[in-house]
């Protein structure tokens, strides 16, 4: 009965795949990615200079007519920031959305404040409740060096 079993799992878990019970189908799509100047794509590249006022990171869309009002939340992992007025590093910055189909989504990070401005790599990403992930690795270098 053991064996059965181990033989029958593989072609169950096909099954599911098949018929969509497996992984989740990824309905989010990167647009466009990089340095971005009042919402319009400068660059598209992966590095980004340590500057004040520097914006990055990407634009997606979810990419199923029928799949909106989905939740999700956007994450931007950062090497870790000394904010003066809490005693700890801010790690994470999570912020929650519902997706509209078709609409396109800003998941940008600005240099805004110089204790924001630390090099490393950063990382931001969009989870939604059905467990589809997007996500975009950022190196942040100083041109100086």
């Amino acid at each position: 009965m053991r064996k059965i079993f181990l033989v029958l799992l593989p072609l169950l878990f096909a099954a599911c795949s098949m018929l969509g019970m497996g992984e989740p189908s990824n309905q989010l799509e990167v647009v466009e990615y990089g340095i971005f100047k009042n919402g319009t794509l400068v660059t598209q590249t992966d590095g980004v200079p340590l500057e004040l006022g520097e914006s990055f990171g990407f634009r997606f869309k979810v990419k199923d007519s029928k799949a909106g009002g989905v939740k999700a939340k956007i994450i931007t992992n950062t090497p870790g920031l000394i904010d003066p007025s809490k005693s700890k590093a801010q790690m994470d910055y999570v912020t929650e959305i519902t997706l509209q189909a078709g609409q396109p989504y800003d998941v940008f990070f600005t240099f805004s404040q110089p204790w924001e401005m630390v090099t490393g790599k950063w990382k931001l990403r969009v989870e939604t409740e059905k467990g589809e992930v997007l996500s975009h690795d950022f190196d942040v270098y100083n041109p100086t060096m």
